[in-house]
């Protein structure tokens, strides 16, 4: 006799153990293929990152503001330097930020020159003054790789939590906010406040036209 024979109840459920198996491995991967926390767990996308860390605290009690900014000369030096340059200025340049920060806030970086910081417990006047003394410490900071007295600037949008507001909506406000700043040219800060108090001041009235008057027959 060659090999082992198995009662047919004992194969029966070896094949069906082997069949649970591979249900529960297959279910397992589809989970990690389509699971939408994934990327942002592991750093991979800013967009994501930033709003699920704000879920946690919106409508919590405590506001939230977002900060959405640039380094507005690091695009353009970016075309100059090297890749080792650029990423040996770009880490120091962040690491000085990250310094003035308070505790509990959270910066991430997007690719290049840009990065948002979400500060919770901050009203929209907190986080403006916030990005002013960034701002403020970026330009008196000494960079050996610019060269001569060239300083570096920062361009931020400031956003704060309206009531009932979702994260991606606070995100996008501060967004739209940082294109006002970088329209304005480097080194300005604009809050979203600024930006939709004009989008809703009333359309101005019509002037009514002045009608020469009719020559006499």
């Amino acid at each position: 006799m060659t090999g082992i024979e198995l009662p047919l109840e004992v194969a029966g459920l070896l094949c069906a153990s082997f069949a649970l198996l591979g249900a529960w491995t297959g279910r397992s991967q589809t989970i990690r293929r389509f699971d939408p926390q994934r990327k942002a767990r592991q750093g991979a996308g800013r967009g994501p990152a930033v709003s699920l860390g704000l879920r946690g605290g919106l409508g919590r009690g405590a506001s939230h503001a977002v900060l959405e900014g640039r380094i507005d000369q690091l695009a353009a030096l970016r075309t100059i330097w090297s890749v080792e340059t650029s990423d040996e200025v770009r880490e120091h340049v962040i690491a000085v930020m990250r310094a003035g920060l308070r505790h509990g806030d959270r910066m991430t970086l997007a690719g290049g020159e840009a990065f948002t910081i979400v500060l919770p417990g901050a009203d929209e006047r907190t986080a403006v003054r916030i990005a002013d003394r960034l701002r403020r410490t970026l330009a008196r900071l000494n960079l050996p790789q610019l060269g001569g007295q060239a300083h570096l600037t920062a361009s931020f949008g400031v956003a704060a939590e309206r009531f009932g507001e979702t994260g991606d909506t606070l995100v996008r406000r501060a967004r739209r906010a940082l294109d006002a700043a970088v329209a304005k040219g480097a080194d300005h800060i604009v809050p979203a406040s600024e930006i939709e108090e004009i989008m809703l001041l009333p359309a101005p009235a019509p002037i009514p036209s002045i009608m020469p008057a009719a020559s006499a027959a």
